[in-house]
């Protein structure tokens, strides 16, 4: 949701790889936008940057693939798992995710303030 900020998530990725990475986007985390969206339809705030977020998701919707995997689990779970099955990096400013992840040996990319790329377990 960092497009709402002005943050263009996969421009910043594009920017610190000599190549262009593959971004995936778990089945998960799209059904979540949508759960939010309807949980919080009476905030104008949260619901313009989820519907912003959408839109971008659509706009740029041939730079990702969407991931459908361990999807019985809870989300949080389900991109761990995803991530190890895969060799994948989760790009997320999610404190609990960046910790479990970590934990787990998982490579994880984050925002700073001014939509600074923080790593972690990653050279970029």
């Amino acid at each position: 949701m960092s497009v709402y900020d002005k943050v263009d998530p996969f421009d910043l990725i594009l920017e610190k790889f000599s190549y262009k990475p593959r971004f995936y986007i778990h089945k998960l985390v799209l059904k979540e936008l949508d759960i939010l969206f309807h949980k919080y339809n009476k905030s104008t705030k949260i619901t313009s940057k989820l519907s912003l977020a959408r839109k971008y998701l659509e706009v740029y919707k041939t730079w990702w693939e969407e991931v459908d995997m361990h999807s019985d689990l809870p989300t949080d779970d389900a991109l761990l798992e995803t991530a190890k099955d895969l060799g994948l990096i989760i790009f997320t400013n999610d404190e609990c995710l960046r910790k479990r992840a970590k934990m787990n040996n998982v490579e994880i990319i984050s925002l700073g303030r001014g939509g600074k790329v923080i790593k972690s377990f990653h050279t970029i």
